[in-house]
């Protein structure tokens, strides 16, 4: 395997991690920023249309991660392509 694919391989990794902690998060704290709103200098996460009270500290954090997955998620699409296309594994025989 060569530093192509490992760095293919940690940036899907990478990218997956941080959706799933996205959605762990957000499920736990109310939902998240981009569906919310400031209202008053009150904070609210967004959650299907339920919202819910937060500090601005969480509702930044919840900002933050919520634009950091516009970066992560299109990359974890682009990697394992890139990684099919320079000869990383094929698919075993039995397989195809």
């Amino acid at each position: 395997m060569n530093k192509l694919h490992r760095v293919c391989i940690i940036v899907t990794a990478i990218a997956i991690a941080n959706f799933l902690l996205f959605e762990v998060i957000a499920a736990v704290i109310g939902g998240d920023a981009l569906q919310g709103k400031v209202v008053a200098g009150r904070y609210f996460l967004g959650n299907h249309g339920k919202l819910t009270e937060v500090s601005l500290p969480v509702f930044v954090y919840s900002q933050v991660h919520a634009y950091s997955l516009f970066v992560t998620h299109p990359l974890g699409m682009i990697a394992p392509i890139v990684y099919w296309i320079t000869g990383g594994r094929r698919w075993p025989k039995t397989l195809r």
